[in-house]
């Protein structure tokens, strides 16, 4: 059945290169930079190359959470191309179980600043430190500022981007590399269980992230629907005209010529398993919720089983799932990418924490 339907789709294929060959184990590395060359040029532009180290300092320091943790509030700045560095600011909550003798696992929460639910005490009492950014301190949601504030500034002259540079969702990306250069440093941190975030266009950033840097070992994705982890061909609810209409600032100037064209058109060589494949063989996570028609949970669903024979090339299970489309509260996390669905409409639930924080630590 679901391979059926992943045929009516009509998906470019995952595992021959540009040349034509196929694709093995000793070349993977060789596709993944085809997929991500392709992905910056038409979708999220191209993510800068590191002009120096990420440095830090540290502001303030408390015990909170009943006492479960302290928090540390972070500056973290990196040097850009006209010569200034730019800091933005982290939230950085550590048990107080870790130590250097009890390394603990982290996550790079990508937020808005807002959520229905964060459930910080039940995430601390499973020992998992979050470190959480905050988008609108990197770049606004907005294209008001017209790439001239915050990030922007530091990479554009008066705004203006060439048609490959990075748009909002590469920028958020970048920044929560930044974190992870600073969470790496920390002696009470699993170097390997450390993972990225976020929900709904972040989410779509956080695939973003993991994508792009290769010390995420785990990337989190909460209902990000589309140009996130749903397959775009076929797809209901939000289409790529729709959301390059409203958020083209999210993306490179040249997704204008993907926003044109006929979303299942054979002429699209390429599709969103391609962003899920470049994150194998690390662990993947992709949430989904009933009722997010607009993100579409049958197109998030199949993109996992898309993208599931790039782990599979590694000898290791990708996707382990039914031959059939999920209900509610299903979960799948036995391979190396895992899923539910939940009820409900799209939001970020404990629910969703809870099922993330398994998989962290599993």
């Amino acid at each position: 059945m679901i391979n059926e339907m992943l045929e009516e789709r009509k998906l470019p294929s995952l595992l021959v290169m540009n040349d034509g060959r196929a694709v093995t184990r000793d070349i993977f590395a060789e596709r993944r930079a085809e997929m991500l060359a392709i992905l910056s040029d038409k979708v999220y532009g191209k993510m800068p190359a590191s002009l120096g180290e990420t440095t830090w300092e540290e502001v303030s320091c408390e015990s909170n959470i009943r006492g479960l943790a302290q928090t540390r509030k972070i500056n973290i700045s990196f040097p850009t191309p006209y010569g200034e560095s730019f800091t933005f600011p982290v939230s950085v909550t550590i048990p107080n179980s870790a130590s250097a003798d009890n390394k603990l696992p982290a996550l790079v929460f990508i937020s808005f600043g807002y959520l229905k639910y964060y459930p910080i005490e039940e995430i601390l009492e499973q020992n998992v430190i979050v470190a959480e950014i905050q988008i609108s301190d990197i770049a606004p949601d907005s294209s008001q500022d017209e790439f001239k504030e915050k990030m922007s500034r530091h990479y554009f002259t008066d705004g203006q981007r060439e048609p490959d540079s990075f748009g909002k969702i590469g920028m958020w990306a970048y920044a929560a590399s930044r974190v992870l250069d600073y969470l790496l440093s920390l002696d009470c941190v699993d170097a390997d269980r450390v993972g990225v975030m976020g929900h709904s266009r972040l989410g779509k950033t956080a695939l973003w992230a993991g994508a792009n840097d290769e010390r995420f070992t785990h990337i989190f994705s909460n209902d990000s629907g589309c140009c996130g982890a749903a397959i775009t061909r076929g797809k209901e609810g939000e289409k790529i005209p729709r959301i390059y209409l409203k958020f083209s600032y999210w993306f490179c100037k040249n997704f204008s010529e993907i926003s044109s064209s006929v979303e299942d058109s054979e002429s699209t060589y390429f599709d969103q398993h391609f962003l899920l494949a470049c994150c194998a063989p690390r662990k993947l996570y992709v949430a989904s919720a009933a009722e997010d028609t607009w993100a579409d949970p049958v197109s998030e669903y199949l993109c996992c089983v898309a993208a599931s024979p790039a782990w599979e090339l590694f000898g290791i299970d990708g996707f382990v799932h039914p031959d059939n489309l999920p209900e509610a509260w299903d979960r799948f996390a036995d391979g190396n990418i895992g899923y539910h669905l939940r009820p409900d409409g799209h939001f970020l639930s404990r629910h969703d924490w809870m099922r993330f924080i398994d998989f962290l630590k599993k």
